[in-house]
Formats: structure tokens, sequence, C-alpha cells
């Protein structure tokens, strides 16, 4: 019995200071009771590490996302370093490859991804990755420097059944969150078949809410729509899946849910719009 992780969420930002400690209620009342708090760049890796340290049941990663390549040198490396040698986090990134929005240099984004993979493989961590309009060019880049041990999990997956079907037989994890619920989303198309252990369950709140929400600010209760549709689709139970997603990011990220693993997910209330 477990309840669910939200493995990818943004709590240190501006859209939830005014309402911070309403929303962790409201994600416990859903059954949402652990978060992985993602630092993507020097400001928003201090308030990842910050809400690792306040909210009990949290965890917090470090990296540099592709829009901000051009500021991975020398000192943040060091910094990441240090920060996963203490055990202060538990994955590398979110970082990657952004060819939709191209916000850096193409070679430098590149650059900074062969980094942080090889800084991954040093200090034996898994990484999140940020991959958008670049799945071929990301597979070919983690092939020639060599799959990270520990893997990781390809945030917010867009990808094709090609692709999909390739990073789960190598070892990765999806990140599955709210565009699972979209009307026209080919998401479904490009998951149908794997087993429930291909995925973890992720918001990145504060954005892509799930369909009752689009065009408002995510929050991680709401990632209990996104885990009815995936158990519906998997014809599961939600508590069955709940179960086999908890054990999945124990495992991943090495993390201890402890007694949450005495709860049920189906005991607690999806929120209503």
């Amino acid at each position: 019995m477990s309840i669910f992780v939200d493995t990818h969420l943004h709590l240190g930002r501006e859209e939830f200071a005014a309402d911070r400690e309403a929303v962790i209620e409201r994600a416990r009342a859903a059954g949402v009771c652990a978060f992985l708090h993602v630092g993507y760049d020097r400001a928003t890796i201090d308030a990842a590490l910050n809400l690792a340290d306040t909210i009990p049941s949290s965890w917090a990663s470090a990296g540099i996302h592709p829009h901000d390549a051009a500021s991975y040198d020398d000192e943040i490396e060091a910094r990441l370093r240090s920060l996963a040698e203490a055990g202060r986090i538990v994955a590398i990134g979110e970082c990657g490859l952004d060819f939709f929005r191209d916000l850096s240099p193409r070679a430098v984004q590149e650059t900074a991804f062969r980094r942080q993979i090889r800084l991954a493989a040093q200090v034996d961590l898994p990484m999140i990755f940020h991959v958008r309009d670049a799945y071929a060019e990301a597979r070919e880049l983690l092939e020639e420097e060599g799959l990270p041990a520990r893997r990781g999990v390809f945030h917010a997956f867009a990808g094709d059944a090609e692709f999909a079907a390739w990073a789960v037989e190598a070892g990765f994890k999806l990140g599955i969150g709210g565009p699972l619920t979209y009307k026209k989303s080919k998401l479904p198309e490009a998951i149908a078949g794997l087993p429930a252990s291909s995925f973890v369950l992720e918001t990145d709140a504060p954005w892509l809410p799930p369909q009752p929400w689009r065009g408002k600010r995510n929050e991680p209760a709401y990632l209990r729509v996104v885990a009815n549709r995936l158990a519906e689709m998997l014809e599961l139970e939600v508590d069955g899946l709940a179960d086999t997603v908890a054990a999945t990011v124990s495992e991943l990220f090495g993390i201890e849910l402890g007694e949450l693993n005495q709860l049920r997910a189906s005991d607690f209330v999806t929120p209503e719009r």
C-alpha cells in the first residue's frame, strides 16, 4: 500500500508564494504526500533545497536547464558535485536539450548536457531529463556518452512510441503528467502497452495542469487526476498503480517512504474542478 509521489514540481516559484502551505495540504488530502522539488538554475536549486529541508517527505534534485545552458561552468558543476556527495540531492537535473524554444545555442545545450551526464556518472545519481523536440538528438548524445548507470526520468515525456520503447528497454522511466488527460494528446498512444513500472508521476507545477484545470495554475493535488487516468489505461486499481509507482520511485531515487507506505491511495479524495 502506498500514496502518490509528485516527482517533479516547482513549489518555490512565486506562483505559490501566497498559499504554499494550503497547496501542500490539498495535495496530501488527495493522497499526494511526497515531493521531489526540482532545481533547474542557481536560484531554483536553492529553493528546492530549502523546500526539501522544510517540507516533510520531500527531496531535491539540482541541475542546469537547457534554457540556461550558457551558465553551466566549473563553479556550478563543483556545487552540484558537493550537493551530491553530501547527500542533499537525489538526482542531477533537470537538464537536457530543448530545440523547441532554442533559448540557448544548441551546441551550448549539448555541452552542458554532456557535462551533467558525466557528473551523474561520477556521483552515481540518476538524472532528470528535459527534452523537447530533440529526442533523437538526446538519445544519440546519451549513447555517445554512455547511459548513466542509475539511468533517470524523461520528464514530461512527449516522445513517440519508438522512443518510449527504447527508453524503457534501456532502463529509463517516463514522467507522466497533465498532458495524458488532454483530448488531443498523443501520449496515450506513445505509451500504450508499456508496464506500470515504466512510469513515474509528476505535475511540473505550476505548469502543465490536467484537463479540468487547463489554463490555470497546476498544483500537486491534481496529480491524482493523472493517476486515475493512467490506472484506467493500464487496467489497474488506483492502489495497484500507487504501489508500483512508489516502488519505482524508491528504487530509482534511493529514497524511503517509510510510514507513507502504510497508507492507501484510495483512502484519499480526488480533487474536483
